[in-house]
């Protein structure tokens, strides 16, 4: 009876290793061929990586609510390339307009002043054989406040837009024909929407700002702080082009530059502002914080679509607001519109004396916020804030003070609270 209790024993003992080790042999099995599946996870998270470390473009999306019946573009109106005395293509200008989340990109290289063309010809003299080598050279490169000799300037002004159309197209980037009028003491000009721009130059300003109204070109005046007079000033013939209608808009902001002292002449003299990068090297040079802590200088522009015709006509119309280090200059009106269609508010709580109140940000742009008189708090783009508001009233005004109709004026706008 005892032998055949640990037969009976040994029988269910080897039964169950048998088990053990099926169970064993098939979970090897099951996780060897788990492991090598196309879909197991390890698989999954390296397909996932690939994904995301594929080399390409990648764009920062800038979110802007629509403003009434306009969509809101965002352009850089003043860039230079290797065409002038900029340091970068034509076709990298793009990219980095693109990869930043602008719109619109106008390609102003100078006319006058060429410092590349001189510096290209020095290197490709060293680079191209010497039989092969064509007389000749860089001509008329710096005409800067004077005329060029009997040869003329000698370039095809049209080959910088062209090739950065080019890749604008590519991207879905609409690139704006341009040039910059460079005099120097005497101001200088941006020209947009040109046709010819081999057509524009004269010795003679005046003369030069005509022939480019004479295609149908936008206007305005470059980087005011360069002009004789006190920094932050235009040339008294500025003031005159425009009376002449010649002068479309002020460049409010350029680079750093931020030109407080002009907001009440622009505003109140009838000029469009912009506000741009004026950019000659890297982008990522020139603002350092930008995609950070704020976006690079842009020119905001309220229109239908975005095609030259719509987006000359809104430039012509004033509907533009400069934007430069989270700081917005443009009409009273613009203003308080645009700041009403990126802000909600929501009473979610009270006490004895305030509303507390949800501000919500539907935009990429933060505002400083100041109401009930001395109350202020900041809302950041894509996030909300809680505040107090007091009671008393069914409505509340919200004053954004990052934002200017003219030096030191800021718009107020109502929100009800119920």
């Amino acid at each position: 009876m005892f032998i055949r209790k640990n037969v009976v024993n040994l029988y269910y003992k080897n039964i169950l290793n048998y088990i053990d080790m099926r169970s064993m042999l098939f979970t090897v099995v099951m996780v060897a061929l788990f492991a090598c599946h196309p879909y197991s996870a390890s698989a999954q998270l390296d397909a996932v990586r690939k994904v995301f470390n594929k080399s390409g473009n990648r764009r920062n999306e800038i979110v802007v609510p629509k403003v009434g019946k306009y969509n809101v573009y965002k352009a850089d109106l003043h860039t230079h390339t290797i065409y002038s005395d900029g340091d970068v293509t034509p076709g990298w200008r793009v990219e980095e307009a693109w990869n930043d989340g602008l719109d619109i990109v106008a390609i102003t290289d100078h006319m006058e002043y060429r410092r590349i063309e001189r510096a290209m010809y020095r290197y490709m003299k060293d680079y191209i054989r010497e039989d092969l080598r064509k007389e000749g050279g860089a001509v008329n490169t710096n005409v800067l406040n004077r005329a060029p000799d009997s040869r003329g300037l000698l370039v095809d002004f049209n080959v910088s837009y062209d090739r950065a159309k080019k890749r604008g197209d590519e991207l879905g980037l609409m690139v704006i024909r341009g040039v910059e009028i460079t005099r120097g003491k005497l101001g200088d000009y941006n020209a947009l929407f040109t046709k010819d721009n081999n057509t524009i130059y004269d010795p003679d300003l005046e003369t030069t700002i005509r022939n480019a109204r004479k295609q149908g070109a936008f206007i305005f005046h470059n980087h005011p702080q360069y002009s004789k007079k006190t920094k932050s000033t235009m040339p008294e013939h500025c003031e005159d082009f425009h009376a002449k209608g010649l002068i479309d808009g002020i460049e409010v902001a350029n680079g750093y530059n931020f030109y407080t002292r002009l907001f009440d002449l622009c505003m109140g003299g009838g000029y469009t502002p912009v506000a741009n990068s004026d950019a000659h090297g890297l982008i990522s040079g020139t603002f350092s914080g930008a995609g950070k802590e704020y976006f690079r200088n842009m020119t905001l522009i309220l229109a239908k679509r975005c095609d030259e015709k719509s987006i000359h006509e809104a430039l012509k119309a004033g509907r533009t607001i400069a934007y430069h280090a989270n700081m917005f200059v443009g009409s009273e009106k613009l203003l308080a519109e645009l700041f009403e269609a990126s802000i909600s508010v929501e009473v979610i709580g009270e006490s004895k004396k305030d509303f507390r109140v949800m501000v919500t940000n539907h935009s990429s742009f933060p505002y400083s916020l100041r109401w009930d008189g001395w109350r202020e708090a900041a809302v950041y783009g894509m996030s909300s804030t809680v505040i107090n508001v007091a009671k008393g009233k069914k409505e509340f005004e919200l004053i954004p003070t990052n934002m200017y109709y003219g030096k030191d004026k800021s718009p107020k706008v109502s929100f009800k609270l119920r």
